[in-house]
């Protein structure tokens, strides 16, 4: 069966398909640079912020200098979750020693400050020159399952954001009474009764725990009590900062494909010349990377530094598209694993051009412009499978490497913030730029699939999976 040649007039002419690309390259750098916006975050502060040096400084700003040799800090939990700190701070003998020795209402206003989030309970200072401090911190922790105490006050994400250490040279924790230490914090030790942990560092964070002391399935209780917590924080996560970004994206996607199944899919000549306008379009965009129109090399030390990767991964797909053999052995699965290599090859070529260009390396900002990467060109194969004719698998293909690309983002385990309009405008944003960027890889996915040779089965032109 010989099949009909497309006609001249055509609404996908190769002219269209090179309009899209370069459409899209005025969208790329604004997609990679926007990708993954910094969150603020509060003041770094140690976890025992009456302790040491951040007690010196609290001091400082009441006009008092003092100087701290050595600190520690002792903290006993209730049953209730409620906890009693005491802080000993040993003092040189300076003015401000004898300054918060002599007026008790200065020792106490300093000593109020000191320890912002917790009730403070009072101040002393000995003739050896140690200042002790109390407070009463109600939160530091929380009943959960099997009567276990929960304490996340030595994570960022359940306890303050920004830590910066532990604040003092050793911190203690004791239990409630009839209960013992399970988990602790990673590099601490627990006395030999199980009743208190000791830390002289916060390196990394993690959950401390205390569980009766009769319990036999100590660690089964933990484990259940870390995971009442991180549940439904993972759950609703994935919910507003994958699952519903990923409906739009595909809302998107699904739409263009409607509008392509409409217009003439007989597209042998755009098939033919995909190749070249990608390649093209790629020596484009590495052009004006490295040229003054983006400022010279400077944006490879940024977010838009992937924006170089996608114009040398065109060009090597142009090259190879340009092949008629290349085009004829097409499948689905084989455009899937060149979608792959497309991501490697530009993540691959951005970093080498970084190093090459001794700009500032593996950023944040620069890792942030690499997730995108995957959705756009996740649209190659799923443009294929739309002219395969199979649209839930052309829809499916492009919102799987859409969520993919979020994940990195997501920050599962951290409390989500208030989710509304705005962070919806941002998804929608960012599923929206993702799909004009790849549309025309959508739309080269097409026409390969329509140039492809006629399913022996049924006659009809189509792909191949």
């Amino acid at each position: 069966m010989t099949r009909p040649r497309r006609a001249p007039d055509s609404p996908l002419r190769a002219s269209r398909l090179a309009a899209w690309l370069v459409a899209a390259t005025l969208l790329a750098a604004t997609l990679l640079v926007t990708t993954a916006p910094a969150a603020s975050a509060p003041p770094p502060r140690p976890l025992c912020d009456a302790c040491g040096d951040s007690f010196e400084a609290t001091a400082a700003s009441h006009g008092v200098d003092v100087d701290v040799e050595r600190s520690t800090a002792t903290v006993s939990v209730h049953r209730n979750g409620t906890a009693t700190w005491a802080v000993r701070n040993r003092l040189t003998d300076t003015d401000g020693l004898a300054r918060l020795r002599a007026n008790a209402s200065l020792r106490a206003e300093v000593a109020d400050r000191a320890m912002w989030d917790a009730e403070f309970l009072g101040a002393g200072v000995s003739e050896s020159g140690v200042l002790t401090l109390r407070y009463r911190e109600p939160g530091f922790a929380e009943r959960s399952v099997g009567g276990v105490l929960r304490s996340g006050a030595f994570t960022e994400a359940h306890g303050y954001r920004n830590l910066d250490g532990l604040g003092a040279d050793r911190l203690a924790v004791i239990a409630p009474d009839g209960m013992r230490v399970d988990w602790t914090v990673p590099g601490a030790t627990v006395g030999d009764d199980g009743r208190r942990t000791t830390l002289t560092g916060l390196d990394r964070y993690g959950f401390v725990t205390f569980v009766p002391e009769g319990a036999t399935l100590g660690p089964a209780l933990s484990l259940l009590a870390a995971a009442s917590l991180l549940g439904p924080v993972v759950a609703t996560n994935l919910l507003t900062r994958v699952a519903v970004p990923t409906a739009l994206f595909g809302a998107f996607v699904a739409a263009a494909c409607g509008g392509l199944a409409r217009l003439d899919r007989r597209v042998e000549r755009v098939a033919e010349r995909a190749g070249v306008a990608l390649a093209g379009l790629g020596a484009l965009v590495v052009v004006l990377v490295l040229g003054p129109p983006a400022g010279g090399v400077s944006l490879l030390g940024g977010a838009g530094a992937p924006v170089f990767g996608v114009g040398v991964a065109a060009v090597g797909f142009g090259a190879a598209l340009s092949r008629p053999g290349v085009r004829e052995r097409l499948t689905y699965r084989r455009l899937v694993g060149g979608a792959a290599l497309g991501v490697v090859a530009a993540a691959g070529s951005t970093l080498a051009a970084a190093v090459a260009f001794d700009r500032n390396g593996l950023t944040l900002s620069f890792l942030t412009g690499l997730p995108p990467l995957v959705p756009v060109f996740a649209l190659l194969p799923a443009g294929y499978a739309l002219g395969a004719g199979d649209r839930r698998l052309a829809v499916a293909t492009a919102t799987v490497g859409f969520a993919v690309s979020l994940l990195p983002f997501a920050s599962l385990f951290t409390p989500t913030a208030q989710f509304g309009p705005v962070v919806v405008l941002v998804a929608a944003a960012y599923a929206g730029a993702i799909a004009v960027v790849g549309a025309p890889l959508l739309v080269v996915g097409v026409a390969l699939a329509e140039s492809s040779p006629e399913d022996p089965a049924t006659g009809a032109p189509g792909g191949r999976r």
